[in-house]
């Protein structure tokens, strides 16, 4: 879409910092992640451009690199201008949160000597405009600078000043992949804007002779040429506020661009999540295929701005063959030589046929005037994203719509899903009087993959007040939620589960804990159910009902006594939904021993060894098998018991269970009784029926 370039740019640089962040919400850092210790490190605000900005008609200094990004222990080189040649230096520094000063300085380079390179040709037909200048400085990027978006900021001996931007990439499989909008950069991008010969993809600021496209736009732009007015791209208008709130909040975060995603669209598969932010417009069909591949390989998708995706690109190689550095977009089929699903219009035109939403969720509808920025006004606050907001239906957060928006577009399909919630509806007016509303969408994708689509360019405004003070609490968040749901699951209950002991002893008390869990397992905080609890040990005694409370964020302990030995289930289901329901089992063993049962025949013959059984039982019933007693035996058989026919003390053992046979013999024709007894607890004794013994 059409982009008030200039105002933006001057709106930068009369105003580089603005009011102080307000508290975050902290959500879960991912510990041990690189980009945790990077932003411990001392920060730098000399990355600020100061009063002398240098301009693209006069050129007192403007620079590009060899590549849009560049990985560790690898080389990129930077071109260079002066005018008039004089010395000058490069700061690179990379962007970050820093303790608010954003950025830290990684190295000083200069004095170098510098030329002023020739002007750039522009290609009479397809209107592409390629420096073709000599190499001034080769960077060989070292293998502890951590990926993130990098600015070199030249100066030249004179004090004027601008940035060369790219993304150093580390390759890391990190919980966040954060593709940096350069394709949108250099379609806006009308290097040299001097009113004369400069040009864009946009006829709005294109200048010079008329192209294939009919008027004076370009239908192919070029990389190796500086970018416009301050030299940073689109980067500092919205998406370092992004960056900022992320490396601030300690989000595990891999950085790359969209070049990156062209080339090597299977890198997303690495990640967790994918990001896209800001002003992210311009996209090739590999691009588009890496996205929606990785969607639905379960990679969740977040896309932190508007009119993502709108216009389809191809790539070519430059005049020196690298591949890459040439962006081709006719944006007209009828002059576009490649027919068919590369041709470069919008993506949900013909014979493309892809719609935006059904990846995103949302697609481009139009836009307001730059500065003239509407409310986001909130639908279905009950969703998981607005959990902890204070969020009700229409609320509103003032200045973070705009200045292009998005909403779902009944005309065309919506993204294949499981679920899909419209969480904004946002009412306006654009710049061409058209009343007009915007959406901010959350789907899950049949993978289980979720996407969220902010609807608004200018949604990360809300994060950090790095240039404006819009940042909202709620909005971050919203964003927190988002993010920390792609790493933990969603907050939404999917089942309960419960962790207790293997085993218990009957009548001691355990702890069994119950979690409502999300679809990863992990708590979720906001379950206010009412479970209820069942056992198979019908002497059990359990908990009562019980409702969950914000105290216990997801997760309770119960006491529970169980007092039937033997292998035993206990249950727990909510009262509401039984489908959230589970079983854990739990082997009882007996308790300490309470009675001591004797078990004897009740005849016998004199001098003839017969067998009786002891048997130690807990006060549930339940076999003692842990007992370790020693036992005694007498008899009212004193011959027996002088003779030594009685059984020797015995101390039982393991291998017992609480049960032991012994043998024993009575000599004394008559009605005999056997006496056994704990030799350490006299309270465990048992005395038999009268045996009546007869002689043999």
């Amino acid at each position: 879409m059409r982009f008030a370039s200039f105002l933006i740019s001057a709106l930068f640089v009369l105003s580089l910092f603005g009011a102080a962040v307000p508290g975050l919400v902290r959500p879960a850092r991912a510990a041990g992640n690189p980009i945790v210790t990077e932003n411990q490190q001392p920060g730098d605000a000399a990355w600020q451009l100061g009063s002398l900005v240098s301009d693209d008609a006069t050129g007192q200094i403007k620079g590009y690199a060899s590549a849009t990004s560049v990985s560790q222990n690898q080389s990129i080189t930077f071109y260079v201008t002066t005018n008039p040649a004089q010395t000058y230096s490069i700061d690179f520094f990379r962007m970050g949160w820093y303790g608010g000063l954003g950025a830290r300085l990684r190295l000083h380079v200069g004095p170098l000597d510098g030329v002023t390179q020739p002007s750039c040709p522009t290609d009479p037909t397809t209107g592409m405009i390629a420096c073709a200048w000599t190499a001034s400085y080769t960077l060989g990027v070292p293998g502890d600078w951590t990926s993130g978006i990098y600015l070199g900021l030249l100066t030249n001996a004179h004090g004027y000043q601008n940035y060369m931007i790219f993304v150093v990439k580390d390759g890391r499989p990190a919980a966040f992949l954060y593709q940096e909008s350069v394709t949108t950069g250099e379609a806006y991008n009308n290097y040299p804007d001097d009113r004369v010969t400069g040009k864009s993809l946009y006829e709005y600021n294109s200048y010079g002779a008329n192209t294939v496209a009919g008027d004076q736009r370009a239908v192919k732009v070029s990389f190796d040429r500086p970018y416009t007015s301050y030299g940073a791209a689109l980067f500092l208008d919205w998406e370092v506020y992004l960056v900022r709130w992320l490396e601030r909040n300690g989000y595990d975060v891999t950085y790359s661009t969209d070049v990156d995603t062209h080339a090597d669209g299977a890198a997303l598969l690495n990640s967790k999540a994918f990001i896209s932010s800001g002003h992210d417009e311009y996209w090739s069909m590999e691009m588009f295929n890496a996205a929606r591949s990785a969607r639905d390989a379960g990679t969740n998708l977040a896309f932190f701005g508007a009119d993502t995706a709108f216009w389809q690109v191809r790539f070519e190689s430059s005049a020196a063959g690298i591949p890459n550095r040439v962006m081709v977009c006719y944006k007209d089929a009828a002059i576009d030589p490649v027919q068919g699903p590369t041709t470069t219009v919008a993506f949900r035109d013909p014979p493309v046929n892809q719609p935006e939403q059904t990846l995103v969720g949302v697609q481009f509808t139009n836009m307001v005037d730059y500065g003239n920025n509407v409310r986001y006004v909130v639908t279905n606050s009950s969703n998981w994203v607005y959990a902890g907001t204070g969020f009700q239906d229409g609320d509103s957060v003032p200045g973070i719509v705009g200045y292009e928006m998005d909403r779902l577009m009944s005309n065309y399909p919506p993204p294949p899903n499981t679920s899909y919630t419209l969480l904004s509806h946002s009412p306006y007016t654009s710049s061409g009087g058209v009343s007009d509303y915007a959406n901010s969408s959350i789907y899950q994708a049949p993978s289980g993959a979720w996407v969220f689509a902010a609807g608004s360019i200018s949604w990360n405004w809300g994060l950090d007040d790095f240039n404006y003070t819009l940042a909202d609490p709620r909005i971050q968040r919203v964003t927190a939620n988002v993010l920390n749901a792609f790493l933990n699951g969603t907050p939404i209950v999917q089942k309960l589960t419960m962790s207790a002991p293997a085993s218990a002893t009957a009548g001691q008390s355990f702890a069994v804990r119950v979690t409502s869990a999300n679809s990863q397992g992990n708590p979720v905080a906001t379950y206010r159910g009412t479970v209820h609890f069942s056992s198979s040990d019908g002497q059990a005694v359990l908990p009562a009902d019980y409702t969950f409370t914000t105290a216990d964020a997801g997760v309770h302990q119960f006491s529970f006594t169980l007092k039937a030995a033997g292998n035993q289930t206990v249950n727990v289901v909510d009262l509401a939904d039984p489908t959230l329901a589970a079983t854990v089992s739990v082997t009882v063993t007996g308790g300490p021993a309470a009675t001591l049962i004797l078990n004897t025949p009740s005849e016998a013959k004199a001098t003839q060894a017969f067998n009786v059984t002891v048997t130690l039982r807990d006060q549930f019933g339940n076999v003692a098998t842990g007992f370790r007693g020693t036992v005694h035996f007498t008899s009212t058989d004193v011959v027996a018991q002088t003779l030594g026919d009685l059984p020797a003390d015995y101390t039982f053992t393991s291998g017992d269970g609480g049960i032991h046979t012994f043998s024993v013999t009575l000599v004394t024709v008559g009605n005999q009784t056997i006496t056994v007894a704990d030799t350490a607890n006299t309270a465990l004794r048992a005395t038999s029926v009268p045996i009546t013994v007869s002689a043999l």
